[in-house]
């Protein structure tokens, strides 16, 4: 055990050390100390051979920039084709090498890297081929609550080879996936296919998203990511047939495998090839790889006569995941379920045994497993999906038996079987089992409070936390100690109640788009523009622990700034529309108030004003098309509190900022959100000066075909101090005893460090929060 724990961080050590190099070496050196101290040479090695071992398999992060590239790629196909909402089929593609089809010359930095691929085509996964693709824009977002996307997507346009399929044993498995998702989605209604996919081979990418927040409100979506609960179950009903099989065979013969095996050991040696085949099949994704080297080693422990400790096997299995990929360590799904099982194991499998009655120990049981897990990964889960299911007990306590005792042996079975014969044997009555399943978990989701949101914090709540629980445990879980680990989360609420009453606006990353959340002084939360696609706003309205949008503001009709208002408005109950009297919408919004608004109205709050500016209703466009025409209408609105004055303005081009030039002082700001992401149609210098920034903001995509924002752009605003979301990501300005305190995404990422300056930096971002 010591070993395992020991190997793991020093790879967590040499990870950490590139933001905390002091701190690392001083609790290194403190380690080294004690364990020579102690006389245990042995496993002073054992840390520094984990330290070793991460060196070696660092790789530094590269950042490949392509949008809009065109390249001649060799390479593999690696999965089967998705289709896409748009009838594109999306796949992966390994690139063996690539040529720049501009300069001619080879992009070595291309090599080896998947990328995701678009095209009217479907390949087989091993097909080799050599092609021509047209790198996208870059999808990656720079937005708090948002998990950063450094995929490379491309469009294929042109095939100038495609030779044989390569068949390898990853290709035969992702056959039998591909074939078996088909079935399922053609013989089972949606929402039951795609829970059924993602319990037999992993497959949640055609889940729809409000089936996965119903899992996630009820505290079931750990059902819906094969691991220990899936394989286990798996496991024992395959162990009982075996078993009943074995025992029922003629006594001859059975009486010969006994000189050599007892028939348990037997059945656990027949359950490891359905097991590893179930690993094929799952997809072996970090929990399944977990939960399988789990079952193994008890399965051998049964076969070699000798039981090995639960502790021993979760430690054992981090150690194999750690070795094949060290920056597992890292990733969200091995913290949950390495988190979740030992929580599960410190709690339920140390439990004593009473004399209840089988039922009331069943209850008791089952109840604890739920509450443990539950306790054990909730700060994670609040920390970065920004929620805590309340109903979770009882939803575990009442669905989770059923998923696993029924549904997952039927499911799993029925797809061996289909596989080797072509008949889903079961599928009536996997068919109806998954359909109750789904309606129950639909119904629990509706339940008043069955989830409570939850706002972001600072991470060094979860860490505490943690740290709080290692104490309980090592001092034998003395009652007293229980309330160590939640003292951090008491002090946060307690001084997050003493918040004070400010103006906060969020410019949003959206990429080639507009999005600000703005959160007034009285606590109502105002959303200005939801960019293409409102995932992005929703993510960081999610990351505020909001469920409620007091107001949508949309500036103007064109789709980089309205395209995400229906999701916005399906995922948060959104009580006003505001727009200018200029905007049609293609269906009515009969629960949302809608506004239209014009130069001179005004809106009161506490703490703040709204002024609108624009348009009139005597505007219109004299020159340009209907595109211009309707970017002229956008609405300009100005925000004043705490004595300072944010000015948004939508897409206006020159010939409005000229005829709102009269307005004069009422143009006068300390904050503008540059109109029109920076274009040269909307670099009016009169304009500017009029409005006089100390700082503007521009909101502009990465490398946009557009050339936003223009040079005479950023000319006309030279006395401000600018700020862009494609190179700062998202930005907050707060107003806090009337002083503008600005911050970007970097600011509260952790950086590497050069000096001791840089880490005490570092060690401030742990306890901050956006």
């Amino acid at each position: 055990m010591e070993f395992f724990i020991l190997f793991i961080s020093g790879v967590i050590l040499f990870y950490l050390f590139q933001y905390f190099p002091i701190s690392i070496i001083f609790i290194s050196l403190t380690s080294f100390i004690y364990l020579l101290i102690n006389k245990k040479i042995l496993l002073v090695f054992i840390l520094f051979s984990g330290i070793a071992f991460a060196f070696i398999r660092y790789e530094h992060a590269t950042d490949i920039t392509l949008a809009g590239e065109q390249a001649a790629i060799s390479g593999t196909f690696k999965s089967y084709p998705v289709m896409t909402d748009s009838g594109m089929f999306k796949q992966n593609f390994n690139i063996k090498s690539a040529v720049d089809m501009k300069t001619g010359k080879e992009s070595k930095e291309l090599s080896g890297q998947d990328i995701i691929l678009f095209s009217d085509k479907e390949f087989d996964p091993g097909t080799e081929c050599k092609i021509a693709a047209k790198f996208m824009n870059s999808r990656l977002r720079l937005n708090p609550g948002e998990q950063s996307n450094n995929k490379l997507y491309a469009n294929l346009f042109d095939i100038y080879y495609s030779g044989k399929t390569r068949i390898s044993l990853n290709s035969k498995i992702q056959g039998y996936r591909h074939r078996l998702n088909r079935y399922i989605e053609d013989n089972f209604k949606k929402d039951s296919g795609d829970f059924i996919s993602s319990i037999t081979t992993g497959e949640r990418s055609n889940m729809d998203e409000e089936l996965k927040d119903a899992f996630n409100a009820t505290g079931l979506a750990h059902i819906l990511s094969i691991s220990g609960t899936h394989f286990g179950l798996f496991s024992m009903f395959l162990f009982a047939i075996f078993s009943f099989l074995i025992k029922a065979l003629p006594y001859r013969i059975l009486q010969r495998i006994t000189i050599f095996l007892t028939p348990s050991q037997a059945a656990a040696i027949l359950c490891i090839p359905f097991m590893l085949a179930y690993l094929g099949l799952s997809g072996a994704s970090i929990p399944a790889v977990r939960s399988f080297i789990m079952i193994g080693l008890f399965m051998l422990g049964l076969i070699i006569g000798r039981k090995g400790f639960w502790l021993n096997s979760v430690l054992f299995a981090a150690f194999v995941l750690t070795v094949i990929d060290p920056n597992v360590i890292f990733s969200l799904s091995f913290q949950l379920s390495f988190i979740a099982v030992l929580f599960i194991g410190f709690f339920v499998a140390d439990s004593e045994e009473n004399k209840d009655t089988k039922a009331l120990r069943y209850l008791k049981k089952g109840s604890m497993l739920s509450l443990s897990a539950s306790i054990g990964t909730a700060p994670l889960v609040a920390y970065h999906f920004h929620y805590f299911s309340i109903i979770s007990p009882v939803s575990n306590l009442l669905i989770a038996p059923i998923v696993g005792f029924a549904l997952i042996p039927l499911s799993v079975v029925s797809s061996f079987l289909f596989l080797i014969t072509g008949h889903f044997v079961f599928t009536p009555i996997v068919s109806v089992i998954s359909d109750i399943i789904i309606y129950s978990v639909k119904l629990l989701s509706n339940i008043p409070f069955a989830d409570i949101k939850i706002p972001a914090f600072p991470v060094v709540v979860v860490l505490l936390f943690y740290a709080g629980f290692i104490f309980y445990f090592l001092f034998d879980k003395k009652k007293y100690t229980l309330i160590i680990p939640f003292l951090p989360v008491v002090i946060y609420l307690l001084l997050s109640a003493f918040g004070t009453n400010e103006i906060k606006i969020t410019y949003l990353d959206v990429g080639q788009g507009d999005s600000s959340v703005i959160e007034l002084p009285d606590g109502k939360t105002v959303v200005i523009d939801t960019g293409k696609t409102g995932w992005e706003t929703a993510s960081f309205l999610k990351y505020r622990g909001k469920n409620t949008v007091d107001a949508l503001i949309l500036s103007h009709i064109h789709p980089d700034h309205t395209g995400g208002a229906g999701y916005i408005m399906e995922k948060f109950k959104v009580k006003e529309l505001w727009d200018s009297g200029r905007v049609t919408y293609p269906y009515t919004f009969p629960n949302i108030k809608q506004r239209s608004f014009c130069r001179g109205d005004m809106i009161e709050g506490k703490g703040y004003t709204i002024y609108i500016l624009h348009p009139y209703p005597e505007f219109y466009t004299m020159y340009g098309y209907e595109y211009v025409e309707a970017n002229n209408d956008s609405l300009v609105l100005k925000i004043k509190a705490n004595n300072k004055a944010f000015l948004f303005t939508g897409d206006i081009e020159d010939e409005a900022e000229e005829d709102i030039l009269h307005l004069g002082n009422w143009l006068k700001s300390d904050i503008i959100k540059a109109p029109h992401h920076g274009g040269k149609t909307s670099s009016y210098k009169p304009f500017f000066d009029a409005v006089s920034p100390d700082v503007a903001v521009i909101s502009a995509g990465r490398n946009n075909a557009f050339g936003h924002p223009h040079a005479e752009t950023l000319e006309a605003l030279d006395r401000a101090k600018i700020f862009r979301t494609d190179t700062d990501g998202a930005i907050k300005i707060s107003v806090s005893t009337n002083d503008l305190d600005i911050k970007t995404y970097n600011d509260f990422q952790l950086q590497k460090v050069k000096s001791l300056t840089d880490e005490i930096k570092n060690i401030k971002r742990l306890f901050q929060t956006w």
